[in-house]
């Protein structure tokens, strides 16, 4: 008798595990758009509020063209279907997007004007989504994920913060930062770190490139191990008020340093 709840419990684990593999919801307009502009094809169902119905018509014929179920709901079923109140009326299931491969990225390299940032235990999903937006913004070759305990960086939460980033620019996955980071700079990759306790100031440090910047979590910064393959670290100098800055906030900050300083690809090339 007490194997039968077992095994069905097993299967219910199985199952949804499964279902994960196949589905992933994606909420929020902005996210939402980029993926039909990108991705139509990976679309399985499409959901939105009567406020965004008159907006939606190109979804609609796309649904209708290639038989794909969409329905309008009333609020509390989005927020059900996106499990989340932030979906600005727009929800859709798609299939997940693959992430390309950390190996051949590090294996192809950067080129010479190239930046990438890179994130040792930020495992929040909104700082993680903000961080990739400003990516996209500042022109980053990548987002590096050092996953810690995580299973993965990309959840509904941080696509919906990435306002549609994640169809933009490339974000890669690693179980292990360092060992990346160390093939990084056997390619060429200069590695420079955020460190609050750093006496070298963000603006007065030389640049080389192609470079990646590695941000820490809030509360405990860099791993020592991420440190020992920095070949620099850095502070963001601030009045002193304060001891830090948000995760997300400080990667904004260093992304707009490496973008201002980086070489133009028409200089590199000549």
């Amino acid at each position: 008798m007490s194997q039968t709840p077992s095994k069905k419990s097993g299967s219910g684990k199985s199952s949804r595990s499964s279902l994960k593999q196949r589905e992933f919801t994606v909420y929020g307009w902005n996210a939402c758009q980029r993926v039909f502009e990108n991705r139509p094809q990976d679309i399985l169902r499409v959901f939105f509020s009567q406020s965004r119905s008159s907006q939606l018509k190109k979804v609609k014929e796309w649904c209708s063209r290639h038989k794909l179920p969409y329905r309008k709901l009333d609020q509390e079923s989005l927020n059900k279907v996106a499990s989340s109140v932030h979906h600005e009326g727009f929800v859709m299931v798609v299939r997940p997007l693959k992430l390309p491969s950390v190996h051949d990225w590090v294996k192809a390299g950067l080129e010479k004007h190239q930046f990438a940032l890179a994130l040792d235990r930020v495992e929040n999903s909104h700082n993680v989504g903000a961080i990739l937006r400003s990516c996209a913004y500042f022109g980053a070759q990548g987002l590096l994920v050092g996953l810690g305990e995580s299973s993965t960086a990309v959840n509904s939460s941080a696509v919906r913060m990435a306002e549609g980033a994640l169809e933009m620019v490339p974000l890669y996955e690693c179980k292990s930062l360092p060992s990346i980071l160390r093939d990084l700079k056997g390619q060429g990759v200069f590695v420079a770190g955020a460190d609050p306790s750093s006496k070298q100031s963000l603006y007065e440090l030389k640049l080389k490139y192609p470079c990646i910047m590695v941000v820490g979590n809030e509360r405990e910064g860099l791993t020592a191990s991420v440190k020992k393959r920095c070949d620099a670290l850095v502070r963001i100098p601030g009045t002193g008020d304060m001891d830090s800055l948000n995760t997300s906030v400080a990667a904004g900050i260093l992304l707009g340093e490496l973008s201002r300083k980086a070489p133009s690809s028409s200089k590199t090339s000549s």
